[in-house]
């Protein structure tokens, strides 16, 4: 029924526009192609899975053809930079500052929530300010990480796997990734309980970014999202 009431709106702005003699921002061409999104998280994560069903009912809400591609943080932003990828998902508010040319569907798809990983349990840590003097791993390209720079020691490495592992292996203090990707990667690992401590350390709100190049689907994304915000936020 929603994608019913989503289809229902688009077509009568499209009938208005054509009615009035205008040019609607929501009003997109025919596109035979299929349109390739990119995302910085492990395609082997939930939150990945998530956003690729997201975009996908997004996409044929609106009568497009898409797919999702995980990508290095690094190779993901160059892309969407590049335009050689139609967008990007999920990724923060902060990413702005990654990709200033990047344009952000301002309505939220949900929220991931940020943990530390330590090997020392007696550091507990309920703000950034607590690691001020450590030294703190997190994965290149992470823009919601990247941005705080008064932490000294701020280490950037390629993946979640080797943010955890310099942890685990005490090369450093602290790891900071996603909840849920860190307490998969554990069992994984079989790592005894009392080898690590895994705190919550915040909560952020999750977006899609679009290219510059395809900025005209920026409309009527925005409307698709505000009709299936209650039933499709990714809260990982």
């Amino acid at each position: 029924m929603k994608g019913q009431r989503v289809r229902a709106f688009l077509t009568a702005m499209v009938y208005y526009c054509a009615f009035v003699g205008i040019t609607c921002a929501g009003e997109l061409p025919a596109r035979q192609d299929v349109l390739h999104f990119t995302s910085s998280l492990s395609d082997a994560g939930d939150t990945f899975v998530a956003a690729k069903k997201l975009l996908e009912k997004l996409c044929t809400y609106n009568g497009l053809r898409c797919t999702l591609t995980a990508y290095p943080p690094g190779r993901a932003l160059k892309m969407l930079q590049d335009s050689e990828s139609a967008g990007e998902l999920p990724r923060f508010e902060d990413f702005q500052q990654l990709a200033p040319t990047a344009v952000r569907v301002p309505v939220a798809i949900g929220q991931l929530s940020f943990s530390v990983l330590t090997h020392d349990r007696n550091l507990l840590v309920k703000s950034m300010a607590d690691l001020e003097n450590r030294t703190v791993f997190y994965v290149r390209g992470n823009a919601v990480i990247a941005v705080h720079t008064e932490l000294r020691h701020l280490v950037a490495v390629n993946s979640e796997h080797d943010c955890a592992y310099k942890v685990l292996r005490k090369h450093g203090d602290a790891c900071i990734m996603t909840k849920t990707l860190a307490q998969k990667m554990l069992n994984e690992i079989q790592q005894a309980p009392d080898a690590y401590l895994l705190q919550d350390l915040f909560f952020k709100p999750i977006y899609l970014y679009l290219s510059l190049h395809n900025k005209d689907l920026l409309f009527p994304f925005e409307q698709s999202l505000k009709q299936l915000h209650q039933d499709e936020k990714i809260n990982h």
